[in-house]
This record gives C-alpha cells, structure tokens and sequence, in this order.
C-alpha cells in the first residue's frame, strides 16, 4: 500500500476512461495539477477546457477506506467550493502511474511528471544590480532629481517595446516613489515590500500609458483589490469581536446592587428578558458578519494566489483565542449571575418569563414550519433539475460529457445531502414539538418549577463549558494543527458559500422565511448584511450604518494577544520562480541571440592534438588546436550585468578589479564546453533539465556548481545523482560526495552500501581514500552485526568469529578482533557498542549508524573522544 509521500508531485492526465473501459477524448488530457505536503492541491488548466468542479479544489487528503467485505483501498478526496461537497476519487497508484475512478462515471490516467524537490526554486530577479548600480549605464532622474542607475540590458529584457535610448529617457520625471516602484518590478517582477496604497494608485494613474508595462498595472490593481479585501476582512472580524464585547458589557450591567443584600427586589425579571434578548441580536448580528466574510472567501479566494489563501486562514486561525478568551469572560459572567440567584429570585424569574417562553416557543415554532416549506420547495425544484441534467448529459460532443456527468453526479449527491437535512430537521422539529406539547400542558405552577429547575442546571452547563474552553485555550497548538484548522476552514466556507448559494438560487422561496428573520433580530447590521449576501432585497429601512465591508474600526475586545497581522499582499513582493518568471525566459533568449555581449568566457581544454573545437552555439570553429600546445580554447560571449546578478562569484570576479574585471574576460579550466554552455544558461534563466545528462555529466554540473557557488543548481544536481545510484555509481557518487561534501549524497551512497552488503568485497574499495575505506568497512561491520542480531545464533562468540572472517577477507583488521594487549579487560566488540549506546544518547536519534560506527572506530571507542569527534 502506497505511503502518502508517493502522491506528492506534479501529476499529468494522460486520458480519460469510460467505466465500460473505453478511452474519450474530453479536452482535458494534458491538464496538471501538484499535490503538495502541505495539503494543497493546485491545478494548471488550459483556457479552452470547460471548468469541471474539481478544478476549483485546492485542498485534499488520502485516507484509507475499508469496504463492507473488509478490504480497503486508498481514495484522495478533493475539496472545494462546488456545492459544498467533495469530490472523492478511489485511487490506485504504481510508480508514476496514478488512477483516479469517480464513481459511475469515469476514470481519470494521471503521470507523475515531477516529483518534490527539497531544494525548490529561488525567487528570480535582478534586484542587486538594481541596488548597487554596478555596471549601470543608464540613469533616469526623478522628479526630486535622485538618480536612478539602471541597466539597457535588464530594462530591454522586461520592456522589449520601450526605446531607453531616446532622450528624455523614458520614466524621467516620475515622482520618486512611483519610480522606485516601477524599477523594482523591471527587475524583479514584483511590487517592493512596504509600498503604500497611496503610491500604487500613483503609480497606476502614472505609468499606465507606457507600453509593455500592462503587468506591472495589473500587479497593481490586483494589489489594491487585495488591500481592500484585507480591510474588508479585518473590518469583520473587529465587528465580530465587538458584537461579543457588547453581550459581555449587557451581562455585565445586569449585577446586583451590593446594598441591596441581594433582596429579592433587586432582580428585575423585565430586565433580564431585554437584555437577553439583546444579546440575542448581538449574536445574531456577529452571525450574520461570520457569513459574509465566508462567502468572501470563496468568492474571491480564486483571485488570491496560495501564500495569500493561507494568508487569511492564518489571520482566522490567531483570532480563535480571542474568541475563546471572550467567550470564557462572558461564561464567569453567567456564572456569577446565576450562582449569586437566590432560589425566591429563580421563582420570580421562572414567573416572568413563563409568558415570554410561550410567546418565543410560537414564534419559532413558525418559523421552522416555514422553512420546512421552503426546504421541501427548493428539494422539488432540485429534482426537476436533476432530471434535466440527466437528459442533458447523454447528449452533446464527447469533449463535453465528461463535465456533464460529473456535475450531475454531483448534483445528485447534493439532492441527496438536502434530503438527509430535511429528515434530521423533520426528526428534530418532531422532538421539539413533543417537548412543546409537554410544557404547554402542565400547569402554570409546574412551569413555573421546570424553569427555575432549569436555571440550577444552567449553572453545571456553564461550569463544565468554562472548564473545556479553559482546556482548548491551554492546549491550542495540539488542540487544532494548522493543516486539521486549514481543511476545517476551507470545508466550512464551502459549505455556508453552498448554503448561501441555495438559498439565492431559490430566492423566491426563502424571501418570507429571511423576511422573518430579519424582522425577529430587528438590526439594520443584520439586514445589510443580508443584503450584500443577495439573500434579501433592497430595503428603505436601512440606514447609513457601517456595511460589512466598511473600514470602521469599532472597539474591540479588552483582551490583547499577539495574533497575525492580516496581509493579502505579501505574495505581491516576491519575485516569481524562474519557471514562471518572464524576465528568466527573455534572459535566455539573449544568451541565445549574443547580442550585445560585453563579456567573454574562455574555456580551456586539454585535448589530443589535432582535434578542433566546435562552438556551443554551432558557429564557425573557434580556435584550431595546434599541436604543440595540445589545448582546446572555446570562446562563449555573456553579459556582465547578468552573471554578476545572477552569480555572487562571477560578481567578485569582476568588480575585483584584477585581470577578469580589466579584460572582461574569464578563464574556464577542465570544463566541456557544451557541458558549460549548460551551467551558463542556468545562470542566465535559474531552470534546468537534468533528466538528459548522464551521471558523469550531472557530476561535472555539480562540480561547476560548486566551484563558482551556485548553492541551488549544486543542490538540484546532488538531489539529483540520487536516483543514478547502483552497483556501478556509488564508489563513484561516494567520492564525489566527500570532496564536495554533500552531506545528503554521501548518507545515501551509505545507505546503499548498506542495503548492498555485497559490494563491500569489490577491489575498487582499494582505490577510495583511507577515510572512506574505513567508513564503507564500519557500514559493512554494522550491517554484518545488525543481521546477526536478527537471527538465532548459537553464541555472541560465533557472531564475532563470523564478523572476523569477513575483515580477514577484507585484508583488513577486524575492529572487533581481541585485542594483543592483555591489560583489555573488555573485548573490542563489547567497547564498540558501548560506545555506539552512549555516543547515540547524545547526538539522537537521527545520526545515521554508519556515521556513528565510524566515529566510535576513529576515537578508538572512547566515548568522550567520539563525542569530541563528532561535534568537531
């Protein structure tokens, strides 16, 4: 059974199978989407392809299913916005093979096409050069007069259109601000962190005209639609806090007066029903405040990029304690007031409020009836659609039918999920009644007692509801992760979006029943709400009170904890990943093009005479080699702007004003220079493919990396000799780990060896370094011990014998042979473990074995000096 690790990837449908076993072309073939460790799931859709419901998904889980035969499977489960529901695959999974069946509908062929790397792209840009202006030779004035010193060659990438060599430059004469704003997103594809509302705007009036700047005017509208959902979003939460402010400000007047010694004059019973009632509203209004800012994320959220998304489930999630610290001041309140109630005060409470309940059980009681009436309308019309999607989707092209299935597959299961909402309301409307019927017939003195009963039994509720809040508040981390709280969320706005979607999908139907609502709460906040939902119309009643989405900022709850700060346009200020990035596509097509070089690269190579040397780029020969020298010389011309910005090494080279910088040229030794044409276009666009060179070519790629400092390419091409190990590679990719010391390469050519004991007898071991001889002999020894340990032998001495064979044919001396001296009172094996025991409660247990075993060997098992050793 597949691990979850193995969905995590890119993956490609391939095709689309019928369950008859037919394969339909539905114009969805070649659609990608990445199921990431986090739990998310992006999707990456051609424009002409209908949108299917789960490509709205960006969430999901794979959990094991057991059926009613006791076997089980895995299914993934895509969550997202499409009718409140999720899209639940049966999934089969070999290698990079996936197969996802939807029920009585279809299959969909997945292909794994990449798989996580853990060193992922670096944001592209070229902000340094930006920054320290070197090799500039331009300079665009603001209107302050500060100079500006920029780069032809970086401009000309971004905005191949503008003409930078007409006078004034073009820009020149910008405020400073909307300037700096421009240039940062020339060169790095991004707004700058801390740009202002204000300058945006500025900068959208400004630059809008220039040509081959309509991103740049994009990223800025998407950055104030963002600003503003962010204040919308903040505005509701602040009026949800002091919605719940206000119930804790009317519990909190109702006290007694302490003069009064808590006569039974001193509780006024028409108090305590307005304030009640009050609350009631108060909490209706925060109820109605909590829908919109749902149905505001789902709306929106596919105009928000992931890091945005989880922007603000982060921001809900850090107001939860809040909530719940205001929630447990509001529970102390209601148990100090109905702890302090005398039992003549509960009987003249219970008196009172005997009408009111009545009044309020007829009242809901019609309430309910109406929207049972309305349920039962909207699940009539739902099965007359049903049946029109039936007949719908056997008709059609065959490109589309796979949509049509699907949506009515769904459908069906939502007819399902209203009727399942139907039978619970109708049971629980049917308990309620019973309830009714029982108070309504006792008499009024036994109501009377019933309500008092129940304000002794409202006091337990309130102390076991303060003890469990108290517990989740202390232990809120374990309590609610943040991957359970981030499907919590995306499942719970999905479903009140689904909700709210019904319910305007049905508005005829559901008027009377909001109508009613609305009347009984009796707030213009609670209407207007309502009326930004599209769940009621238009009405003159409503005053010039604060929408939902108004930026006032109310008072908010006494308590202050340190929570996120809301920010829906961070994603803004990062530059894009090179395989999306504009600019890194253009920088390659320059590389490419040699126009404009001012840089050469001289790539010096022993060869046998004779042999020419043929350009990278398929020109002309370079260079002929002559005979006596015996030396290839290949020339590539670059840019110097670009792999100084792109490379600190290169940047040192050149503005260190020795030979490189003063002849605009650098020497390359020991290097094929097809293989270093490779390296340089890497530099140039930050992408890759290394699934085309063979072992001995990604080795020499990461050699090159690591000679000029390319931390990700070095990281990319170690990540990716993993997957070259076998019996032929790994003395090989062992020594190339040690000499570049790739921490990662080196512990999986060790594992390797490990799970190989076979290889520890090959003759190429002779030809390692001593150190690594010793090592790949400690890997043998702890394999050797380890197998030992896991079967039934006669003795420990026959253990140790066996392990002595083993290094004799070796030619090598067995630590764990006796040792000459006979002042050892403790045979080596036995000092090797010890060591090993005590030098692993130390370090953890993360610390390979092998490395471990290797230490212990190298400090003679001193245990001090391994741990020395190790920390060394």
């Amino acid at each position: 059974m597949a691990t979850e690790e193995a969905y995590i990837g890119t993956w490609k449908i391939v095709e689309c199978v019928s369950l008859a076993g037919t394969v339909e072309t539905t114009g969805i073939e070649g659609t990608e989407f990445n199921l990431d460790e986090s739990g998310d799931v992006s999707w990456k859709v051609s424009d002409d392809v209908e949108p299917l419901p789960f490509f709205n998904c960006e969430t999901f889980e794979v959990n094991e299913v057991v059926t009613g035969k006791g076997y089980g499977h895995k299914a993934i489960k895509f969550i997202g916005t499409y009718a409140g529901l999720e899209v639940n695959f049966q999934v089969e999974i070999s290698d990079d093979l996936m197969l996802l069946t939807y029920e009585r509908c279809c299959m969909l062929q997945c292909q794994k096409i990449s798989s996580p790397d853990p060193k992922d792209d670096i944001p592209y840009s070229f902000l340094g050069a930006l920054e320290e202006g070197f090799f500039s030779d331009l300079t665009i004035t603001g209107e302050s007069g500060k100079d500006f010193h920029v780069h032809t060659t970086i401009l000309r990438l971004t905005t191949p259109g503008i003409d930078w060599s007409k006078t004034p430059t073009p820009l020149t004469g910008l405020p400073n601000d909307v300037l700096q704003i421009t240039l940062h997103y020339i060169y790095a594809e991004c707004l700058p962190r801390g740009a202002t509302e204000e300058a945006v705007r500025r900068c959208v009036k400004m630059v809008a005209k220039i040509p081959d700047l309509a991103g740049f005017i994009k990223l800025c509208n998407i950055f104030l639609e963002n600003t503003a959902l962010k204040q919308q979003i903040t505005a509701l939460v602040t009026d949800m806090h002091s919605s719940a402010d206000k119930v804790i400000e009317l519990f909190r007047g109702m006290k007694v007066d302490e003069s009064s010694q808590m006569q039974s004059s001193s509780v006024n019973p028409a108090r305590l029903c307005y304030i009640t009632k009050q609350c009631l509203r108060e909490a209706a209004t925060a109820l109605s405040k909590l829908l919109v800012l749902c149905d505001l994320f789902s709306r929106r959220k596919a105009e928000l990029s992931r890091e945005e998304r989880n922007d603000i489930i982060k921001y809900a999630r850090s107001r939860i304690p809040v909530f719940l610290r205001q929630w447990l001041e509001l529970l102390e309140e209601c148990k100090g007031q109905l702890g302090n109630l005398t039992p003549q005060q509960r009987h003249d409470l219970a008196t009172y409020l005997v009408p009111e309940i009545e009044q309020g059980l007829e009242l809901f009681t019609q309430f309910v009836v109406d929207g049972k009436a309305a349920l039962e309308l909207i699940i009539s019309h739902s099965e007359v659609e049903k049946t029109d999607r039936a007949d719908k989707h056997r008709k059609g092209h065959v490109g589309d039918v796979l949509g049509k299935m699907l949506k009515h597959a769904l459908h069906v299961r939502e007819l399902k999920k209203l009727k399942r909402l139907n039978e619970r309301t109708t049971l629980s409307f049917f308990h309620f009644m019973q309830q009714k019927e029982s108070f309504c017939t006792v008499s009024q003195a036994g109501k009377i007692r019933d309500i008092a009963k129940l304000f002794e039994s409202l006091c337990d509720i309130v102390q076991i509801s303060h003890s469990k809040v108290t517990e989740i508040l202390d232990d809120m981390d374990d309590w609610l992760s943040w991957r359970d709280w981030k499907y919590i969320f995306k499942l719970a706005t999905s479903k009140i979006s689904w909700a709210i979607c019904k319910v305007q999908q049905n508005q005829s139907m559901a008027q009377p029943l909001v109508k009613q609502g609305c009347d009984m709460v009796h707030r213009d906040e609670f209407s207007t709400s309502l009326t930004s939902l599209g769940l009621l119309a238009n009405s003159a009643s409503q005053n010039n009170q604060s929408s939902p989405s108004s930026g006032a900022t109310p008072k908010c709850s006494t308590f202050r904890t340190k929570y996120v700060q809301l920010s829906s346009v961070e994603s803004l200020s990062v530059s894009p990943f090179a395989r999306d990035s504009h600019t890194a596509q253009q920088a390659l097509k320059l590389l490419l093009s040699q126009k404009n070089t001012d840089l050469t690269f001289e790539i010096v190579q022993a060869q046998e005479v004779g042999d020419t040397v043929i350009d990278h780029m398929g020109n002309t020969p370079t260079e002929h080699v002559h005979a006596e020298s015996e030396v290839a010389v290949c020339q590539v011309p670059a840019h110097r702007v670009v792999i100084a910005a792109r490379c600190d090494w290169f940047k040192r080279a050149l503005l260190s004003g020795m030979r490189e910088s003063i002849d605009r040229k650098i020497t390359v030794h020991d290097t094929d220079p097809s293989l270093f044409r490779v390296f340089l276009e890497y530099v140039y666009c930050g992408q890759v493919e290394l699934n085309d060179l063979s072992t001995e070519q990604i080795s020499d790629m990461m050699t090159l990396a690591d000679r000029y400092d390319v931390v990700c390419l070095r990281s990319k091409c170690e990540y990716a000799l993993k997957h070259h190990l076998d019996e032929n590679t790994v003395f090989y990719l062992l020594t190339l780990a040690d000499q570049l010391t790739a921490k990662n390469l080196k512990e999986s050519c060790m594992s390797f060896l490990s799970e190989n004991s076979q290889l520890s007898t090959c003759e190429v071991i002779s030809d390692l370094p001593e150190h690594l001889q010793l090592e790949v002999e400690a890997v043998s020894l702890t394999t050797l011990q380890e197998a030992h340990s896991s079967t039934d032998t006669p003795s420990s001495t026959s253990s140790v014998s066996e392990i002595d064979n083993f290094t004799d044919r070796m030619n090598i001396e067995s630590p764990l042979s006796s040792p000459s001296s006979s002042e050892v009172a403790v045979p080596e094996s036995a000092r090797l473990q010890e060591c090993l025991e005590g030098l692993r409660e130390v370090v953890g247990p993360d610390v390979p074995e092998h490395e471990l075993v290797s230490i212990s060997l190298a400090a003679d098992c001193d245990l001090n000096r391994a741990i020395n050793f190790f920390f060394l």
